[in-house]
């Protein structure tokens, strides 16, 4: 039996992974769960059971593969079901098949609890100098600007830049949004348009939000090549700095590659976009 103190944080859990990545195995989201709240010693059914009833009073949806590729097919035992937001499968089964296969061997990237839960706000996001130069950048480029009207263009580019969590490449991210600005009204001139797309990539650059670059962990029984990598040549000190966010695996590859140049040559294709 849950509590309700536990319910409720289940529930700022799953909100917190639908903002993150859209759309996520829900086994994936247990142990994700678990592995940050081990004490709770939370039942992997009872997780289940509870997130496939709470989800008809909000606004998480869970279902199984079969339901999002629209497929009538026998029951499978081992079949998916995925926690997903609304607004990521709006089209089934293409939206689906698209974005499970741009997540093909993505990994979740897991930031600390505290981190993790400030997700649950879909508009969460790390002021930087770089967000607030764009929040300049249209003040500048659309003179007379009304406060709601700079904050929907701020936010458009927000969540444009969030589709990257979920599959969109970073190039793919960052041209939709002078698209997406023009289409609700706002100028954005040709001149105009090298500026922007240099402030969204320093948004994304500079803010510690790596499920928005696609540094993310996965969590299994086996190791992944990310765990390999790390213990044959990270510190723990380095492996819980990247992991958490407050340093980018990238960061390391020079100092790796005096000692370790294989090391470091896996580092970079494995941070790679």
């Amino acid at each position: 039996m849950i509590s309700k103190e536990n319910k409720l944080l289940i529930r700022r859990y799953l909100y917190a992974m639908i903002n993150m990545y859209g759309i996520i195995p829900l086994r994936h989201a247990y142990h994700i769960f678990s592995h940050q709240n081990p004490l709770l010693n939370i039942d992997e059914d009872d997780f289940w059971e509870f997130t496939m009833l709470d989800q008809s009073d909000q606004d998480y949806n869970v279902a199984g593969e079969r339901e999002l590729l629209v497929e009538e097919r026998g029951e499978d035992e081992d079949e998916e079901f995925y926690l997903y937001g609304d607004w990521v499968l709006m089209d089934l089964p293409q939206d689906f098949k698209r974005i499970k296969k741009l997540q093909h061997n993505r990994l979740y990237y897991v930031p600390e609890k505290d981190e993790f839960l400030r997700r649950e706000n879909e508009w969460y996001y790390e002021r930087t100098t770089a967000t607030e130069e764009y929040r300049q950048y249209l003040k500048d480029s659309n003179p007379g600007l009304s406060d709601d009207r700079l904050e929907e263009a701020f936010f458009e580019a927000l969540t444009q830049l969030h589709s990257v969590s979920y599959g969109k490449t970073v190039e793919e991210t960052i041209n939709a949004v002078p698209r997406s600005l023009r289409l609700i009204g706002f100028t954005v001139t040709d001149e105009q348009e090298d500026e922007l797309r240099d402030l969204l990539r320093r948004m994304l650059d500079g803010t510690r939000q790596e499920a928005l670059r696609g540094k993310m962990y996965k969590y299994h029984k086996l190791p992944t090549t990310l765990e390999i990598i790390e213990t044959e040549g990270l510190t723990p000190e380095n492996i819980s700095r990247i992991h958490s966010g407050k340093i980018d695996a990238m960061e390391l590859v020079p100092q790796i590659e005096l000692k370790q140049p294989d090391l470091a040559q896996q580092l970079l294709t494995i941070y790679q976009q």
